[in-house]
C-alpha cells in the first residue's frame, strides 16, 4: 500500500511523558526496596531439608512394608467376603428374572394349547404369581413361523416412562403365537422388593443402577424419590442427597477404586467414608445393570484395622516429617505459584492484571522476583505502542512464526476524523490530544466489539480488517456491523462536533508479517486497501456535510446476507483507478 494514501500526521517528537513517570516511579520503588536487607534462605538448604524428610519417609514405608504381611492375608478375606455377597446377590436377581420368565412361557402353553386369543380376565389367575405392583397386559403381535420345538425368547426393555405409574417402568414382551403379544410391566418398587431380599446381613445396604448414572434401586432412598417423567424415567444418581451413595464417582483426594479381585471404590460421605462393592452384568434381561452394596469404611475393612500393628515412635516420626514437609513445601510452593499465575496473566498480555511479586527469603528465589517486576514494567510500558489485541490473537492462533504470509480474502475500513485540521486549530495542543483520543477510543470500540483488528492509526484516521488472522467467514457482516455502530455512537455523541469518513471494500490482500528483522509488523496489503482508502476519501464529494458517511463498494455488498439494504450511489471512478466501482452508502 502506497503511503499517500493516508499520510501519518502524528508528529514524531511526541515523547511518552506519563510512561516514563510510570517506569520512573516504579524503578524508585525497587531501588528502596534494594536497600533493605533481610534473611534469605538458599535453596540448596531447602533441598537438604526436603532429602532429610524423604529418609524419614522412607523409613517409615520400611516399617510399613513389615506389617504388610498380615494385612494382604485381611485383604484377601475381605475380597472371598465381598464375592460371596456379590454372587448371592446377582443369583437372587437372575432367579427373579427367570421365575417371571417361567411364568411367561406358562401363560403361552396357555394360549397353545386353546388355540384361541387370550382376554385380560384370562390373566388374572396369575397375578398371584406376580410380584407386588406389577402387571400383565395383551398386545398385538405379528405372526412368526418358529419351529414348534424352540421357545419362544422374552424381550426386556430399559426402564421408560409410562402414563397410570409413578416411577419407571420394565417392559417384559412375549410373542405368544397367536396374533397376541403378553406384556409385563414391572414398576421401580418391584425391583426394590427384590433389593430388600439381598440384605444378607444388617450393615449392608444394595443398590442396583442402570449405568452409573441412573439409580433403579437404593436402599434407603424412598419411593417418592423415584418418581418418573417422560424426560427422564430414572433418577440420576448424583440427584439421591439423602444416601451418600451419590457421591461414589467424585473425582476427590479421598476417594479411590478398591485393589483385589473386585470391583469396588471408597468414597468419603457426609461425615464417614464408605466402600461400595459391585458386580457390571455383561449379558440377560439386566445387561448393563451396577448390582452392589454399600458399606461403611470402618465396617467393611474392620479386619484390616483388627491387623494392623501400630509402631507408636515411627508414627510421631511420620507425623513430625509430614509437618515438616508441608511447611518447607508452602515455602517453596507459594512463590512458585504466584510467579506462574502472573506468567500465564503476561502471556496473555494482561499487564495491568499481573501482580507484582512479594521479596523472598529464598535468596533465588528474589532474584527471580525482582527481575520479573521489572519486566512487567518494562512490557507494561512498551505495550501501549503495541496493539494487543492483535499480539493476542496471532498466540490463539500459533500463528508466530516470523515470516507468516498468505493472501486472502478479507474486507478493509478506512475511517477518517474530516475536518480536524481546521479543528485543532482553534484547540490548545491538551484539548485536541483530548479530542483527538476520545474519537480513537470510540473508534477502537466498534472495531473490537465486532471482532475487528486496527491495523493501525494514521494520523487522525484509522485502518482495521476482518478475516485475519483468525478465520471469519462473514467477515464483511461483521465490518459493516462495526461501521454501523461507529456511526450510531457518533450521531448521538455530544459536545464539539465530531465528522467521520469511512471507506469498506471486500477483496484479496496479502496478510500477514511484513518489515525487517529490526522491526515487523501484522499487516495487509495490497489493491482493496488502496480501494478502501478512496472510498473514505470519496465520502467528501457525496456529502460534504454529512456528520457520518460510510461508503461501501459493491464487493462487500455482495458478502452482505440476503436482505441487507443500503442506498445504492451507481459505478463510481475513483482516483487513481482506471476501472469503474459499484459504491453504496451504508450511514
Amino acid at each position: 500500500m502506497s503511503q499517500e494514501i493516508l499520510p501519518n500526521k502524528q508528529s514524531s517528537t511526541d515523547t511518552p511523558i506519563q510512561e516514563i513517570a510510570d517506569t520512573e516511579d516504579f524503578g524508585t520503588a525497587t531501588g528502596a526496596g534494594a536497600e533493605r536487607t533481610r534473611f534469605r534462605l538458599p535453596v540448596g538448604i531447602a533441598l537438604g531439608l526436603v532429602f532429610s524428610l524423604l529418609l524419614v519417609l522412607i523409613c517409615g514405608i520400611i516399617i510399613a512394608y513389615m506389617s504388610s504381611a498380615d494385612r494382604r492375608i485381611a485383604g484377601r478375606l475381605l475380597d472371598e467376603q465381598g464375592q460371596a455377597v456379590l454372587r448371592g446377590n446377582e443369583a437372587v436377581l437372575n432367579k427373579f428374572f427367570k421365575e417371571q420368565e417361567l411364568l411367561f412361557h406358562s401363560i403361552a402353553v396357555q394360549a397353545e394349547d386353546t388355540g384361541k386369543q387370550l382376554r385380560q380376565a384370562d390373566l388374572l389367575a396369575y397375578y398371584k404369581l406376580l410380584p407386588k405392583g406389577a402387571a400383565l397386559e395383551l398386545g398385538r403381535a405379528v405372526m412368526t413361523e418358529e419351529p414348534s420345538d424352540q421357545l419362544p425368547q422374552v424381550s426386556w426393555s430399559d426402564f421408560r416412562y409410562r402414563n397410570g405409574f409413578a416411577t419407571a417402568v420394565k417392559l417384559a414382551e412375549l410373542d405368544l403365537g397367536n396374533g397376541q403379544t403378553l406384556i409385563g410391566l414391572y414398576p421401580q418398587p418391584v425391583f426394590a422388593d427384590v433389593a430388600d431380599t439381598m440384605e444378607w446381613e444388617g450393615r449392608q445396604q444394595v443398590f442396583v443402577l442402570s449405568g452409573k448414572d441412573r439409580a433403579i434401586v437404593v436402599d434407603g432412598v424412598p419411593e417418592s424419590e423415584f418418581e418418573a417423567s417422560a424426560e427422564q424415567p430414572l433418577p440420576r444418581l448424583v440427584d439421591l442427597k439423602s444416601s451418600p451413595l451419590h457421591r461414589v464417582w467424585e473425582d476427590n483426594e479421598r476417594a479411590h477404586d478398591m485393589g483385589g479381585s473386585i470391583e469396588g471404590r471408597v468414597f468419603p460421605g457426609d461425615h464417614r467414608m464408605f466402600t461400595a462393592i459391585y458386580v457390571d452384568i455383561a449379558n440377560g434381561p439386566a445387561k448393563g445393570w451396577i448390582l452392589g452394596t454399600l458399606y461403611q469404611a470402618d465396617e467393611f475393612g474392620a479386619a484390616l484395622d483388627q491387623t494392623q500393628i501400630v509402631l507408636y515412635a515411627a508414627l510421631v516420626a511420620l507425623v513430625v516429617g509430614a509437618i515438616l514437609s508441608f511447611i518447607v513445601g508452602r515455602m517453596l510452593g507459594r512463590p512458585l505459584s504466584r510467579l506462574a499465575l502472573s506468567a500465564a496473566e503476561l502471556r496473555q498480555l494482561k499487564f495491568d492484571a499481573a501482580d507484582r511479586l512479594p521479596r523472598s527469603r529464598l535468596a533465588e528465589l528474589d532474584d527471580v522476583n525482582q527481575a520479573f517486576n521489572g519486566s512487567i514494567g518494562a512490557l507494561n510500558a512498551f505495550a501501549k505502542y503495541v496493539p494487543k489485541q492483535l499480539v493476542s490473537r496471532l498466540i490463539e492462533e500459533g500463528m508466530t512464526s516470523t515470516r507468516n504470509i498468505e493472501i486472502k480474502e478479507m474486507t478493509i475500513v478506512f475511517t477518517d476524523l474530516a475536518g480536524f485540521t481546521d479543528l485543532a486549530s482553534h484547540m490548545s495542543a491538551k484539548e485536541t490530544a483530548g479530542y483527538l483520543n476520545g474519537y480513537f477510543e470510540t473508534v477502537s470500540q466498534a472495531i473490537a466489539e465486532r471482532q475487528g483488528t486496527i491495523d493501525k492509526f494514521l494520523g487522525d484516521g484509522v485502518m482495521a480488517f476482518w478475516g485475519a488472522p483468525s478465520e471469519q467467514p462473514d467477515h464483511a457482516a461483521m465490518a459493516i456491523a462495526a461501521v454501523k455502530t461507529l456511526a450510531d455512537r457518533i450521531e448521538q455523541a455530544t459536545g464539539r462536533t465530531m465528522r467521520v469518513r469511512i471507506g469498506v471494500h471486500t477483496g484479496k490482500v496479502v496478510v500477514g508479517d511484513i518489515g525487517s528483522s529490526a522491526r515487523m509488523n501484522y499487516t495487509v496489503i495490497g489493491d482493496a486497501v488502496n480501494v478502501a482508502a478512496r472510498l473514505q476519501e470519496y465520502g467528501k464529494e457525496v456529502d460534504p456535510d454529512a456528520k457520518v458517511i460510510a461508503l461501501a463498494s459493491g464487493d462487500t455488498m455482495a458478502n452482505l446476507p440476503e436482505g441487507t439494504t443500503a442506498t445504492s450511489l451507481g459505478t463510481v471512478q475513483l482516483r487513481g483507478r482506471t476501472a469503474p466501482l459499484s459504491v453504496f452508502r451504508i450511514a
